[in-house]
């Protein structure tokens, strides 16, 4: 059977990754039958259920995960080479019209590019978070291929205006934008309500890290510490900081359905990103993943980011959250006591994130990959 895209990515649904989930958002409106995937891992974690019918061809080193990831960081000219070989042999294979690249992981690009450059076929990159500046890669993958990619690429995409306004003063190329998607199905109509008793939550989700949000996530524990409304604190995370356990504060990890269930409880939600980390350009121009769980959840988000970044600007722009942009405990603390007394702002930042994410359902961005990728909507 003939396939029009061929898909090179390293996450492929389900996967807990924030790339599977944006993978998945797209792809499951996708005819299945039309295209296949080459892809590094797929674990249905996070995202149970979320699953996509297409064919799927896992290259693994070893077949294991942990030598997978070691020799792709490390020695990513042994990892390239076997993935381009499955990329062609599935291309002739199925007679596949487009390759499809799907950043993050260089390794997959590089060899998505390479086999389109072998077969004769045109190419199609999306830039889920920037390349050369996230950290993902060794610098010397990025700087000897980045350019080299989106230049023979006939399509590029970002996911940030923030990124595409970099990437094209970077490289001097067309990109556009598509952007964080969800599915728009049973929204709430507004504000959720909560129980009456009991303290106030302040809800996290997410991995932490110091170069994503470190810095951020242990001043929520400082804030929460002197805030006069004292929340509790509700961190739904695999990755607690030693910092934060010997400050007294527990974690737990649960799955997806769990997880939108306790946002929906939860008296506000709290979306972080680094002031201090060691790709500060990548914080700027990306966008959380879990951003887009928060806003359809009904309860009212405090974002928490540098000045600068994409997310504050965003926020604001849309008023879908109440917004603390300086590194500062106490002006925290009185962000997050404001927005647990006052009801009128709950409702006001609740609809305007539910607006918000309207503009973001996935079946209209959707068809827009699709119709570049093939010409004609799914």
């Amino acid at each position: 059977m003939k396939k029009r895209v061929l898909l090179s990515s390293w996450a492929f649904p389900p996967v807990s990754s924030g790339s599977g989930y944006i993978l998945y958002q797209l792809l499951r409106h996708f005819p299945q039958e039309e295209f296949v995937a080459v892809h590094g891992i797929s674990e249905p974690t996070a995202y149970q259920g979320r699953s996509l019918d297409a064919i799927g061809s896992q290259v693994t080193m070893f077949g294991s995960y942990l030598w997978t990831r070691r020799i792709m960081r490390r020695l990513p000219a042994i990892y390239i080479p076997r993935i381009r070989r499955h990329i062609v042999q599935l291309a002739r294979k199925y007679d596949v019209r487009r390759i499809y690249a799907h950043y993050p992981e260089g390794c997959f690009t590089v060899a998505a590019w390479q086999a389109a450059e072998e077969l004769g076929l045109p190419l199609t990159v999306y830039l889920d978070v920037l390349w050369e500046e996230s950290g993902n890669d060794s610098l010397a993958l990025a700087r000897a291929y980045e350019h080299k990619v989106l230049e023979r690429a006939e399509n590029r995409f970002a996911i940030t205006e923030f990124a595409i306004e970099y990437l094209e003063k970077k490289h001097g190329l067309k990109v556009e934008l598509l952007p964080h998607t969800t599915d728009t199905a049973g929204l709430p109509e507004g504000l959720r309500k909560l129980p009456e008793d009991g303290p106030p939550v302040v809800h996290f989700a997410g991995g932490i890290s110091s170069r994503m949000n470190g810095d951020a996530v242990l001043r929520l524990a400082r804030a929460a510490a002197i805030a006069k409304t004292s929340p509790k604190l509700d961190m739904c995370t695999p990755s607690l900081p030693d910092e934060l356990r010997r400050l007294g504060i527990g974690s737990r990890y649960v799955d997806q359905a769990s997880l939108a269930d306790a946002q929906a409880r939860s008296t506000v939600l709290f979306l972080p990103l680094a002031f201090d980390s060691s790709e500060p350009l990548m914080i700027r121009h990306n966008f959380p993943t879990k951003a887009m769980d928060y806003l359809r959840s009904g309860r009212p988000i405090l974002v928490h980011s540098p000045a600068d970044s994409y997310l504050t600007w965003l926020a604001r722009k849309e008023g879908f959250a109440v917004v603390v942009d300086r590194p500062d405990a106490e002006e925290l603390a009185a962000a997050m006591d404001r927005l647990i007394a006052d009801r009128q702002l709950q409702e006001n930042v609740v609809a305007k994130a539910l607006e918000f994410v309207r503009t973001r359902d996935s079946r209209p961005w959707a068809k827009v990959l699709w119709k570049t990728l093939c010409g004609e909507n799914p």
